[in-house]
């Protein structure tokens, strides 16, 4: 009885852990890190990227967990 609880156990862990190891490698984003006093440009809110080109997002500074970009 407790060996199919075990089993049960590992098993559920294994397909929980594969299916988030899946969904990680397909909604992964891609980060640049900024050099000093780098230009960057703004995008109005309703802007649309062109097909196969994917926007690249800055990294967090440390201590920023929140970044408010306000349109002008």
């Amino acid at each position: 009885m407790i060996k199919h609880k075990v089993s049960a156990a590992i098993i559920i862990f294994a397909l929980l852990f594969a299916g988030a190891w899946i969904l990680d490698h397909q909604t992964k984003r891609e980060f640049y890190i900024p050099a000093d006093e780098e230009v960057v440009e703004l995008l109005p809110a309703d802007y649309k990227m062109e097909a196969g080109k994917e926007q690249k997002l800055k990294v967090f500074e440390p201590r920023e967990y929140v970044r408010i970009q306000t349109a002008s």
